[in-house]
């Protein structure tokens, strides 16, 4: 409404004589009204997105409902950049990623430090803000890394997609990336690290047996199975990689542990091959939880 309005400020030369004074009074009272109202939702965007408190933990550590609106409803409002920066103007934004120069092999657009630029930082700030807190709702730390993963990923993704890089430049992606990847390190740190540890204490004398490491690795991979088969990564590329990384350490590792041990451990151990955990794996992070069965043929 107020873009419809504000073209029109000819009205003065338009109603010049005394008899258009009510008219060019009401003409201006009703622009500055719309400006005041578009310029309070606007400011109380980034205060309803950081009141949006949650009681329980989002399913299976996906995208949160508000990491997808907060990130479309700004996207859309870069269509009214002009509008907006002339509303808000007086209005200052906490850029906690403020662009300072040329960004290496591509020059920053001015729109990267216009005032809707500062303002949108800010507002993915508090949304960052928003999810670290709804993170902590998940009893499980690892699904806490699953969350952030994802939701981190998801701003990357729209920000790159289109009009929303001009205003956050490559320097926010690039900070948001290691963001993200750093969420994805701490998830294998967290979960395969003590899976593995069983083949690893198999080869400490007087600690256990290989049978007993065998037994004690099954469990755990079938814990992790039995948990993870039920989180989700959306993204298919993102939950690709996770994949292929995680099955790169445990097959490796399980490989060489029984080629190693493979004339110590009792066979009623032995219930899952190589290739049969390459393929577990590949069942993970799908949304779908399930419940590892056997593949020791009896």
């Amino acid at each position: 409404m107020y873009e419809l309005f504000s073209p029109i400020l000819d009205i003065d030369a338009l109603f010049s004589e005394e008899a258009g004074t009510a008219v060019r009074l009401e003409f201006h009272e009703l622009l500055r009204s719309l400006g005041d109202s578009g310029r309070a939702t606007f400011l109380k965007f980034r205060n309803a997105i950081a009141a949006n408190a949650s009681t329980r933990p989002f399913l299976g550590g996906g995208i949160h409902p508000l990491t997808k609106y907060v990130m479309n409803y700004i996207k859309t409002l870069t269509m009214y950049c002009n509008t907006l920066n002339v509303l808000l103007r007086d209005q200052e934004a906490a850029d906690p990623n403020p662009v300072v120069g040329p960004e290496n092999g591509h020059g920053v657009s001015s729109i990267t430090h216009c005032q809707m630029a500062c303002h949108f930082r800010s507002i993915t700030a508090t949304l960052e803000s928003n999810l670290d807190s709804k993170s902590k709702l998940y009893k499980d730390g690892v699904l806490q890394h699953i969350f952030l993963m994802n939701n981190f990923h998801y701003m990357v993704r729209k920000v790159k997609s289109g009009e929303l890089r001009l205003f956050f430049g490559d320097e926010w992606i690039k900070e948001h990336i290691v963001k993200y990847k750093q969420q994805a390190m701490s998830y294998e740190r967290a979960t395969w690290n003590s899976v593995l540890s069983f083949l690893k204490d198999g080869d400490s004398p007087g600690l256990c047996s290989a049978s007993k490491a065998i037994k004690g690795f099954t469990i755990a991979f079938e814990e992790v199975y039995k948990n993870q088969t039920g989180w989700s990564i959306p993204d298919p590329e993102l939950r690709e990689d996770l994949q292929i990384s995680a099955s790169q350490k445990v097959i490796h590792a399980y490989r060489s542990f029984m080629g190693r041990k493979s004339s110590s451990i009792s066979e009623k151990y032995i219930r899952h091959s190589p290739d049969d955990l390459q393929n577990y794996i590949l069942d993970l992070f799908n949304g779908s939880p399930r419940i590892l069965q056997s593949s020791r043929k009896k």
